[in-house]
């Protein structure tokens, strides 16, 4: 076997069905990502023993997603790179910069912008950023008791809450463009015992929740198949991928390998960032 080292950049955008973007260092290639659940929904079904009877469980995963498909041409195609017409402020994200608490933006509790009450440069206490304190009036100013611009409590900016006629989907809150779905069904039909005829339903939350897929890259010595685990907090995607040697052609055939990559997104479906690892090969690398 042959040891490769490699490192370099990833730039990529996301879609529904997963990511389109381009390998540049040791690697160099287009590449096609694809998510686990993205496209079809994953369901398994599982039963629990209990006493006196059986609960039938269905086991869904289904990605959410507010991305848009993707496109029939690759985005870097040709030699484009998207980047280069990024915009400035990413749709969806007040002008000078992310809101408070996002990677990025001020932190949490401080309006963009705008220094916290008491603070120089601040309104006084007890009076809201936007208008006068509740019970005093004010030209121009919110109605008494609600927050300086800000909707009524529970209820997302611009429109209703998440889940709700009019909102946004559930679960698509706080900047994210797609997330897991884990919901567990009861089966009428195939649970038994006392449990025959039990209906109910939950979701899960599943905090450690990591994304499986794949992708691959179009090098000029064939194709590279990588699967992943991959997960985002704060603004960045860190995967854990390996090399699938039985799925990859050309000298990647019957490879192995692992590598990691480190991605910065930034609305609405822009990533990047740096990728290092190790790959063995059975074929001597290029020069």
């Amino acid at each position: 076997m042959y040891e490769m080292p490699v490192s370099g950049e990833i730039k990529t955008l996301a879609f529904k069905e997963g990511s389109s973007g381009i390998f540049t260092g040791s690697l160099q290639g287009l590449y096609h990502g694809y998510r686990f659940g993205s496209t079809t929904p994953d369901v398994q079904q599982h039963v629990l023993e209990a006493n006196n009877g059986t609960i039938a469980l269905v086991l869904k995963q289904e990605i959410r997603t507010i991305l848009s498909p993707r496109p029939s041409e690759h985005p870097f195609a040709g030699g484009k790179d998207p980047f280069e017409n990024m915009p400035a402020t990413p749709p969806g994200m007040p002008a000078g910069g992310p809101p408070p608490g996002v990677a990025g933006g001020p932190p949490g509790g401080m309006s963009a912008g705008r220094p916290p009450q008491g603070m120089p440069g601040g309104p006084p206490p007890g009076m809201a950023a936007a208008g006068p304190p509740p019970g005093v009036a004010g030209t121009g100013g919110p109605p008494q008791g609600m927050p300086g611009g800000g909707p009524p409590p529970g209820m997302a900016a611009g429109g209703p809450p998440p889940g709700v006629a009019g909102g946004p989907p559930r679960g698509l809150v706080g900047g994210r463009p797609f997330y897991m779905e884990v919901m567990a069904t009861v089966d009428p039909e195939r649970s038994t015992g006392i449990f025959a005829g039990a209906t109910g339903q939950m979701e899960l939350t599943v905090p450690n929740y990591r994304m499986a897929g794949h992708l691959v890259i179009e090098t000029k010595d064939g194709d590279l198949r990588l699967d992943f685990l991959e997960g985002g907090s704060h603004g960045v995607l860190d995967a854990n991928l390996w090399v699938n040697g039985e799925e990859s052609t050309g000298i990647w055939h019957n490879a192995r390998g692992d590598l990691t990559f480190s991605l910065k997104t930034v609305p609405p479906n822009f990533g990047r960032g740096p990728y290092s690892g190790t790959i063995q090969l059975e074929q001597e690398p290029p020069k």
